[in-house]
């Protein structure tokens, strides 16, 4: 009897999944895929229902793509644009190819069902890249950020309420709140209290690039990022608490043209004003308040703080395969109810925590060169578009660019202590996705703008025959 209710249980999941397909495949294809875009950005930092298959934000993700592929690519009117990083991305894909082939046969199906994982965050770039199609939605892009943001400081809020332990929405396991850390660390919608930390850094600069460009959310901007560095503080987390700071004096060094020194002035006593409240609540009033005494109290032994001694055997283990490394994905013991007997050697079982690392330990130089080349082309791309994308006649477009490169600056250096490169991490690497995806598409949008004042000027200019 138990087994007839378990097989009709997971019978009628699959029922539900598949009409929630089709439904949604159906709802792209006929022209709400720009809304349905809007709410998986929306939508990012939670994947509902997860399980090792991937989430149901990975699924939407693949099936709104190929609708929209199916679809003449219905967001863009420039359909024979090469869109960009092409070739970074395919070299990326064959690099992950040449890794997996190369895996011991424990590892493969989890390897795969990495690549899969992995590529609904190219679908969700281009996505994103081809959502923009004028200066208007890059702010109703900001604002859908704005609104995720929201809902993420809600999520840690009640987290803050609950405490430690267990928590599920209505009871349905499927949505369970992520768990505090034991040692008084607050864990955010991610599973890393080092991403969460890195996730508020990085919206607090999308903020504050919304409220200095549209004059607007003033109050409620100062609320919001109030919220943002509290959580942070709670967090623990020191490299996003060093890095938040260094972000401060980035900031006031890109938008000294916009803000004027009296702005910077202003916005140095904002940030000293809302994070001595932030942490005076967070300190007084809850359990997570470690960051401070965590600190005081690193030791640096060697090079590195003590937390990162392993980093010495994962350079040993990156060594005997320095190619193209041991797999995609790094699989541990504690994945398995019980540890296969066949265990093979020089596989680590656990994350290095330096993305660099991992990306050496995972795919060997190969795959660094690959995510350099992406790296250096995007970085590239933005530089080229800093010097013309000032003159923009849409406010929330002004420094875009230069807003862009910050944020990359602040991943690259934040990313020496974590990778978010983690099969775990989907969420994330969906939220970078996006994001990235939305400053590539700059490059389009300010071509449009630029094409769009032309033909004004020749439409009221006499032209000599």
């Amino acid at each position: 009897m138990v087994s007839f209710l378990d097989s009709t249980s997971h019978v009628v999941q699959l029922l539900l999944a598949l009409s929630f397909a089709i439904v949604l495949f159906v709802a792209a294809y006929s022209g709400y895929g720009r809304a349905l875009f809007l709410t998986l950005v929306v939508m990012t930092p939670f994947q509902p229902i997860d399980s090792k298959y991937g989430s149901i934000n990975m699924v939407a993700t693949w099936l709104v793509g190929m609708s929209v592929w199916l679809g003449g690519f219905r967001y863009t009117s420039q359909r024979s644009s090469m869109p960009p990083l092409v070739w970074q991305f395919g070299l990326l894909i064959l690099v992950y190819f040449m890794s997996v082939a190369l895996v011991p046969g424990l590892f493969l199906t989890k390897n795969l069902l990495h690549f899969i994982l992995i590529g609904s965050n190219v679908v969700l770039f281009y996505l994103s890249y081809w959502y923009f199609r004028n200066e208007g939605d890059l702010e109703t892009f900001f604002k859908a950020l704005i609104v995720s943001n929201v809902f993420v400081v809600l999520y840690t809020g009640l987290q803050l309420k609950i405490g430690f332990g267990t928590y599920s929405l209505g009871g349905i396991q499927e949505l369970s709140l992520v768990e505090n850390r034991a040692d008084q660390r607050l864990a955010g919608p991610y599973q890393a209290v080092g991403i969460t930390a890195e996730y508020f850094v990085i919206t607090s600069l999308l903020l504050v690039h919304y409220m200095v460009q549209t004059g607007r959310l003033k109050r409620f901007g100062l609320l919001l990022l109030g919220a943002n560095f509290a959580m942070l503080i709670g967090t623990g987390n020191r490299g996003g608490f060093l890095v938040a700071i260094g972000s401060l004096f980035l900031f006031l060094y890109g938008y000294r043209r916009y803000i004027g020194r009296r702005g910077i002035a202003i916005s140095l006593l904002a940030f000293f004003t809302l994070g001595g409240l932030a942490s005076f609540v967070m300190l007084t009033y809850t359990d997570f308040n470690v960051l401070y005494a965590r600190l005081a109290g690193t030791e640096i032994v060697g090079f590195v703080p003590e937390d990162r001694q392993g980093w010495k055997y994962v350079v040993q283990r990156i060594i005997e395969r320095p190619v193209l490394g041991h797999g995609p994905r790094l699989v541990r013991t504690t994945e398995y109810e019980t540890r296969p007997r066949n265990w093979p050697k020089g596989y680590i079982n656990y994350y290095p925590h330096s993305l660099y690392l991992f990306i050496l330990y995972t795919t060997g130089v190969i795959g660094m060169l690959a995510y350099g080349a992406w790296a250096f082309s995007y970085w590239v791309s933005l530089c080229s578009l800093r010097r013309r994308w000032d003159d923009s006649r849409y406010r929330v477009a002004k420094g875009l660019p230069t807003l862009g490169m910050m944020i990359f600056v602040v991943f690259l250096v934040d990313q020496f202590k974590v990778e978010f490169l983690r099969y775990y991490f989907l969420d994330y690497q969906h939220f970078l996705a996006a994001l990235f995806g939305m400053f590539a598409a700059l490059r389009k949008v300010d071509r449009a703008s630029h094409q769009a004042s032309a033909g004004q000027t020749a439409a009221v200019s006499p032209v000599r025959q």
